[in-house]
């Protein structure tokens, strides 16, 4: 493992600036977080955090192409912000290129930008860290909450997110993808009935 956390180390470093300093930011954030669940492989965590953006530089027209070359499912909401196809592209970088084949590490990065509901500790982990590394709540000031959750709940912090994403969303006539509803879905059922 820490071999392939040397080779994403390297291949970050060759993305451009403002995305690789996002990157190290988001592994010190997992870290940090994984820190308090001693369950946790923090290697695991590291590899999932160094890895989880390696497409986001593509543009929307590779992402696209990459999709249909790998054989992904592009749904309609991807279609129209193919952005969202950055995790799920990424990870099959990371399976195809980097000789990752741990399923945790590669939904962590699949799944990295929407959640989705059964989310492991090792997805929950970095999907947070993505959002409340410093520079994207200095950036977005509404995140703060999310951090200050973070620290005390994952659950409820990734709810928290979710909760602002879809106001958002509504604000600005965006579509949700339907694998963050159904992840906020459950997070909702699962505080209403507390299972």
């Amino acid at each position: 493992m820490r071999a392939q956390i040397e080779a994403l180390k390297a291949a970050i470093g060759r993305l451009p600036r403002g995305l690789a300093e996002h990157v190290e930011r988001v592994v010190a954030e997992a870290d940090r977080l994984a820190a308090g669940f001693k369950e946790l492989d923090r290697e695991q965590v590291e590899l999932a955090a160094w890895g989880h953006d390696i497409a986001r530089a593509l543009s929307h027209q590779e992402l696209l192409a990459r999709a249909q070359k790998f054989g992904l499912e592009v749904s309609p909401v991807e279609e129209e912000a193919p952005i969202l196809l950055h995790g799920p592209v990424g990870a099959e970088i990371l399976r195809q290129e980097y000789g990752i084949d741990d399923a945790e590490v590669l939904a962590a990065a699949r799944f990295h930008s929407t959640g989705r509901a059964g989310m492991s500790f090792v997805e929950k982990v970095i999907f947070v860290a993505d959002k409340i590394e410093p520079g994207k709540v200095r950036a977005k000031t509404a995140l703060a909450r999310v951090r200050e959750l973070a620290d005390r709940d994952l659950d409820a912090a990734i709810l928290e997110y979710l909760d602002q994403m879809a106001m958002v969303a509504s604000e600005e006539n965006w579509s949700l993808h339907p694998l963050a509803i159904a992840a906020r879905n459950e997070r909702l059922l699962t505080r209403r009935w507390g299972e």
